[in-house]
């Protein structure tokens, strides 16, 4: 995991197609065309096909306060 001067996990911002604004750890970005055909079966379009705003907002959370 990538991370800042002081130890913590750099995120950034990201948008689905909708517009919908989420946070990922940077290390989990990959570029599309980087990846196998399985990975682009398994892609969703769009984050509320796969999770509600309350999941989303549990799993940032929780990604904040690990250790």
């Amino acid at each position: 995991m990538v991370k800042s001067t002081d130890g913590s996990t750099v995120y950034i911002r990201v948008h689905d197609q909708s517009g919908k604004e989420y946070i990922c750890p940077l290390d989990a970005l990959k570029d599309p065309k980087d990846c196998t055909e399985e990975e682009l079966k398994n892609c969703l379009d769009f984050a509320s096909e796969a999770f509600t705003d309350e999941e989303v907002m549990a799993i940032i959370k929780s990604e904040f306060h690990k250790d």
